[in-house]
This record gives C-alpha cells, sequence and structure tokens, in this order.
C-alpha cells in the first residue's frame, strides 16, 4: 500500500528530471477523499512541494505527475 512517508521516501530516492505517476485512486487513499476534492488537491501541492517536486494533473490520463526538481 502507498503511504504518504512511502511515497516522500521514493521521490527523496528519485533522479532530477524522473516521473512519478500518482494514479487517481492512488491520490484517493492518500489524500482522502481524492479527486476533485480542493483541499485534497491542495494537499497534494504541498507535499509534491515540500518532496522537491512539480506537479502537473493529467486530468485525461487519470493521473498526477510529480516530477523531480
Amino acid at each position: 500500500m502507498l503511504t504518504r512517508d512511502v511515497l516522500k521516501s521514493y521521490l527523496a530516492e528519485m533522479p532530477q528530471g524522473h516521473i512519478f505517476d500518482l494514479t487517481y485512486a492512488q491520490f484517493a487513499e492518500i489524500f482522502p477523499p481524492g479527486e476533485p476534492d480542493t483541499g485534497a488537491r491542495e494537499a497534494l501541492r504541498h507535499f509534491a512541494r515540500a518532496c522537491g517536486c512539480n506537479l502537473h494533473h493529467n486530468a485525461g490520463g487519470g493521473r498526477y505527475e510529480l516530477t523531480r526538481r
């Protein structure tokens, strides 16, 4: 199961430019209630920034992309 701590650890180990695809289902597990909740989206934005990642919402693909800076 993917948790915030597991994701944070994984992101910290990613090389610069690497992308982690966070599906809507994973997003909902980590930041309930998930898509389309504004509060959950804001929490993910703060989390990504704190982990040194840029965040891109790929609505057509049903996922968020966290790219290591």
